[in-house]
């Protein structure tokens, strides 16, 4: 497909490990060949760039939100916030929000369970099916078997 692939390894060598793509990435930047385009106009609606998010990507015939949630837009949008992107949170495993209906199935509703504002990060969270949004933490942090061995070095990272 002529898509070229980058070996990352930031998680072992830091900065160093990801230089070779940055170098790509700036390469492809400096090209101008992006045919990028936004899904929607900022001014959309809230619940608009909701059903078009839904539509256009998730492949959903319909939005399904009661109108507490369709309120909660609508003073998102009254205080100011209606010019935010949204980011829906549902299930990795499917297009829907039913993780035993992998992949990209069609013709499904996409039911709103709860928005949230992200004002300093400038965007809205819409919250869709079950799905937990921070997942829990072990009962022994995985910090504790981080250490500094004889020579200086860190041991326990992976």
């Amino acid at each position: 497909m002529g898509v070229k692939a980058t070996l990352c390894t930031h998680w072992s060598n830091g900065g160093e490990g990801t230089k070779e793509l940055a170098t790509h990435v700036v390469d492809l930047i400096d090209q101008k060949q992006a045919n990028f385009k936004f899904l929607y106009d900022e001014k959309t609606p809230l619940l608009k760039k909701v059903e078009t998010v839904a539509k256009e990507i998730y492949r959903a015939n319909e939005v399904v939100a009661d109108s507490k949630i369709k309120d909660q837009l609508k003073s998102f949008e009254e205080a100011g916030y209606g010019n935010l992107p949204i980011c829906v949170a549902k299930t990795q495993y499917s297009f829907s929000t039913d993780p035993n209906a992998k992949g990209a199935p069609t013709g499904h509703s996409l039911p709103i369970r709860e928005v949230r504002l992200s004002s300093g990060a400038e965007f809205i969270v819409v919250i869709c099916g079950a799905i937990m949004t921070m997942p829990g933490l072990p009962r022994v942090p995985a910090a504790d078997s981080i250490k500094l061995n004889e020579k200086g070095e860190i041991e326990g990272l992976f």
